[in-house]
């Protein structure tokens, strides 16, 4: 049975519309004379007051470059810095967290998320005024609001491709009728019910191979010592690039985090994601915890998160209830949002031409038109990326739809246990690592050179080693799918040296 069930109801998660969202324990505040936000008693709350203007964060801030400042340092040194909301878009750019940060003047009401959007927003106009919540089915259960029964969006929403891709929603869409997810890089303003784009707002500037690595690895090493400082801290750790160079950056803060793996149906003791780090911690001389999987969820715990985030029935699922029963009170970090960094998408199609289709199919979700149509309208916004802002849309799609949508989903379950924080949710870091010209393997030669200027000794066992079998198949599966240049991938990835396609950390 579930301890202090009303507690849990709708963790960590906020309202904001016409009228107060009544529940006990929950936190008020009036924005303007027509919007009132009501914030869950676990969702830290901060504000920040200037003669002109108020800052309000829902969330924490993490600022790599003084990892002793508390959330409230941080954000009235900003504050102090950004005379207007221009300002403070640019000016948010160097903080790390999860976040949602609205600014109020004597005209404007404005807001907009981390860097990666995991302090997710939903959106709806209605007759009575605007609505905001952490959740669409939050804001669909409070104002009553019925599921969209446009054919092509039911169909999409039965369809074996929604199904196995984990519930991913394309675009800015909601299976519901008029609910919107705010995307990454945008911002909501709440007077008009409309949504701009801010990022990106110039050319990348190229920056030397050298010059990045010193750069990204003091961000990644301020922010593991910020978040250390915070709080309790645990560290999932298996044999791919993501999880060892947050190790490798964990290096000053080592003692203080709990390294771990955690075993559930689809991960099993003899896979290299045990085998690899449990070698690798035993050489550094750290604790390396193996926790095993737990065989059934609670079935309250169940239907408690399918209230709050409508939770999928995932063999990761376990993970959550795993952290709910033990990991209370600690942040868990993640390598999540690197791939953004590492260009994946762009380094397995890098002179495709992009479309709506293109998306649909390598995102596998098939040829819906839904998720087509829903691409399509995401892509009239940046087509013209790489000669605007040197930036391939592939990149944008996987930082605003793959990150910002299926990634953000899993993060949003697991409120309801544990809060994260994945250091490179960071639109800075992010901008560095992208500002280093673009060669096939070069950004995992960044990544070990990173590694390296870190903590070298973690570099002592292989980075994603392939078994002999598995590398023999893939080789034989792309050079069907593509000819030489995909086996050629396939060859450098089983060397460690390639980047593999997006896998959500077994955290």
């Amino acid at each position: 049975m579930i301890p202090n069930t009303e507690r849990l109801v709708y963790r960590r998660q906020f309202i904001i519309g016409s009228r107060y969202f009544e529940r006990d324990d929950w936190i008020h505040l009036p924005l303007d004379d027509r919007l009132f936000l009501s914030v869950h008693p676990d969702l830290p709350i901060t504000q920040s007051f200037r003669q002109n203007s108020q800052l309000i964060l829902l969330g924490y801030l993490i600022d790599p470059e003084h990892p002793d400042w508390s959330n409230e340092e941080i954000l009235q040194d900003i504050h102090q810095q950004c005379s207007s909301f221009e300002q403070l878009l640019q000016g948010m750019d160097h903080c790390g967290g999860r976040w949602i940060i609205l600014y109020k003047d004597g005209k404007q009401l404005k807001l907009f998320h981390d860097a990666c959007g995991m302090r997710q927003v939903f959106y709806t106009v209605q007759p009575e005024g605007m609505w905001c919540a952490s959740q669409a089915s939050t804001l669909a259960d409070h104002l009553g609001i019925e599921l969209d029964e446009n054919e092509d969006l039911q169909t999409f929403l039965h369809s074996p491709q929604y199904h196995h891709s984990e519930n991913f929603w394309p675009g800015d869409g909601s299976p519901y009728c008029g609910i919107k997810h705010l995307t990454p890089n945008h911002y909501l303003d709440l007077h008009s019910g409309k949504t701009a784009r801010y990022w990106p707002r110039a050319r990348l500037q190229p920056i030397a191979l050298r010059e990045a690595v010193q750069q990204a690895s003091n961000m990644l090493i301020g922010s593991m010592k910020a978040i250390a400082n915070r709080s309790e801290v645990m560290l999932p750790v298996t044999a791919g690039w993501d999880s060892r160079i947050l190790l490798a950056a964990s290096r000053h803060v080592s003692s203080h985090v709990f390294y771990y793996i955690s075993l559930h149906p689809g991960l099993k003791k003899d896979s290299t994601d045990v085998t690899v780090p449990s070698r690798l911690l035993a050489r550094l001389g750290l604790p390396f915890h193996v926790l095993p999987s737990i065989e059934q969820l609670d079935g309250s715990f169940v239907s408690l998160n399918k209230q709050n985030t409508q939770m999928r029935d995932l063999a990761k699922s376990s993970i959550i209830y795993q952290h709910f029963l033990r990991s209370q009170g600690k942040v868990n970090i993640t390598g999540n949002h690197s791939e953004i960094a590492r260009e994946a998408y762009y380094d397995y199609h890098p002179k495709r031409e992009v479309t709506g289709s293109f998306l649909a199919k390598h995102a596998r979700l098939g040829k819906q038109p839904y998720v087509i149509d829903s691409f399509e309208h995401w892509l009239k916004g940046i087509r013209d990326a790489k000669e605007k802002w040197d930036i391939n849309p592939l990149t944008l799609f996987e930082w605003e739809q793959i990150s910002g949508n299926w990634g953000a989903i899993y993060v949003s379950e697991q409120d309801i246990a544990i809060d994260e924080f994945s250091p490179f949710n960071n639109r800075k870091l992010l901008i560095t690592v992208l500002s280093v010209k673009h060669s096939y393997g070069l950004r995992n030669e960044l990544y070990r050179e990173m590694i390296r200027e870190m903590w070298p000794e973690t570099l002592q066992m292989p980075i994603n080693p392939l078994p002999f079998p598995k590398l023999l198949k893939d080789l034989c599966k792309e050079t069907l799918r593509g000819g030489l240049y995909y086996s050629y991938r396939v060859l450098q990835k089983g060397r460690g040296r390639g980047v593999r396609k997006r896998k959500e950390e077994t955290t």
